[in-house]
């Protein structure tokens, strides 16, 4: 799979060539103008706006319809490796998921079978030059930004092209998708079904939960924002519960861990899944896929065409990753980017340092990965003082729900400095629209 992110489509090289033509001071105006308007509609992290990148991104719509099967079927793939371990190779699991916090040790024990009706993942892909797309990792316990992408499309348009917004409908919309994941999901609780949307208090994307309920209330349905403090735990047939809510937060004897324990009797999504988007499982996926008779032949070549070659750490030698120039150390259950060593970048000496530290951890601890050289890009960022020009890297995220009946989701588009793209780390989000409605817009 081959797509437009860095070899521009007309659209995006249209309107990212409209912005370099611009006097600096109407530029930096219309920077304001975006980001304040994408702030508005939900482009936030806790107080703070996340920043807005200026030049957006336009993708034919057959990539994005891609993008959306190879989500599916790497996040049905993935599950299927973990029901495998589960049921044929105990030992192994236990090594891969020994990390996992008492709660979603409990819910590994006894409810992994539930937990396979996902209702969304986030495939994330780096792309190279030539547009080649791979598949990072998997995202499944919280999958957010849905809230995020959209408003970052909206804020643009609004801003940039406002008597032209009309096209948008014609645009995917991921927060849209994710509600109507939730209620196919919900589909056989009694009706009129009553939403809480569960995170912990103070909450950094509350904004973005907050924006899924009123949109839930605009169709009607009861929904609220809640926290462990004040949710409801009663069993109603009509209750839906949206967990936002990492499970190492909570106890497994506890009230709300015991719910977590029922996701059936108390209508639970996301169901507690942690194991799924350990690092050492999607290697798992990577050494395996090819000669797994349990998966489908259309997922073995999704994992052959877009997963790079991924390894547990205690599997391979140092031999294998050579100089580590073109590899990735990660920790198997970090997240954000933190944990990341890419030898590219830091040199064979501290690669090596790295790597003779990761051994002395425990075993299936990290995962090695062959680097995937996604390019830099000039781009304009929001910043305070209007829009500024920079080399930026750009990554995609694929939502994908293996809910019955739920079609394949879209996707979201981040930038920022470093190689390791991620909001946390000082990203912001690009507009991503597909291509004849960025036209249209235009």
């Amino acid at each position: 799979m081959r797509i437009h992110l860095f070899e521009l489509t007309a659209a995006a090289r249209s309107a990212d060539d409209r912005l370099v033509r611009m006097d600096p001071s109407a530029r930096d105006e219309l920077a304001t103008q975006a980001q304040r308007r994408a702030s508005e509609l939900g482009l936030m992290r806790g107080p703070a706006p996340i920043p807005l990148v200026l030049s957006p991104c336009a993708l034919p719509r057959e990539e994005l319809a891609a993008l959306g099967r190879g989500a599916r079927l790497i996040t049905s793939g993935l599950v299927k490796i973990a029901r495998e371990l589960f049921e044929r190779r105990p030992e192994r699991a236990r090594l891969l998921f020994r990390h996992l916090s008492p709660m979603e040790s409990a819910a590994l024990a006894a409810r992994w079978r539930e937990a396979e009706e996902l209702l969304h993942s986030r495939v994330d892909w780096f792309v190279e030059e030539d547009g080649r797309v791979r598949a990072l990792e998997v995202n499944a316990t919280i999958p957010a930004m849905q809230v995020y992408s959209d408003a970052a499309a909206r804020g643009w348009a609004e801003a940039v092209t406002p008597a032209r917004t009309q096209a948008l409908q014609r645009n995917s919309h991921n927060a849209t998708w994710l509600i109507d994941a939730l209620l196919a999901a919900a589909r056989h609780r009694a009706k009129p079904p009553s939403i809480q949307l569960l995170h912990r208090d103070g909450d950094p994307q509350v904004t973005e939960l907050r924006a899924l309920a009123a949109l839930l209330r605009d169709r009607g349905i009861d929904a609220r924002t809640c926290t462990p403090a004040d949710i409801a735990l009663d069993g109603d047939p009509q209750g839906v519960i949206y967990r936002h809510l990492f499970a190492r937060y909570v106890e497994p004897s506890s009230p709300l861990g015991q719910a977590f324990l029922d996701p059936v009797r108390h209508g639970i999504w996301n169901r507690v899944d942690g194991w799924l988007e350990t690092k050492g499982l999607f290697a798992e996926l990577s050494m395996h896929a090819a000669k797994a008779a349990f998966l489908s032949s259309e997922e073995r070549a999704a994992v052959a065409e877009l997963v790079p070659w991924t390894r547990l750490l205690d599997d391979i030698d140092d031999a294998a990753l050579g100089d580590g120039d073109g590899y990735v150390l990660k920790k198997s259950h970090d997240y954000g980017g933190k944990s990341v060593v890419i030898g590219r970048e830091v040199g064979p000496a501290a690669f090596g340092q790295a790597l003779s530290r990761a051994r002395t951890d425990e075993p299936a601890s990290w995962v090695a990965q062959e680097l995937v050289d996604a390019p830099a890009i000039d781009r304009f960022l929001c910043v305070e003082t209007g829009a500024r020009r920079l080399s930026l890297h750009l990554d995609i995220s694929t939502y994908a729900s293996l809910i019955a009946g739920v079609p394949e989701g879209a996707s979201v588009c981040r930038a920022a400095p470093g190689r390791v793209v991620n909001i946390v780390g000082g990203g912001g989000v690009a507009p991503l629209f597909a291509d004849d409605v960025l036209a249209d817009l235009l």
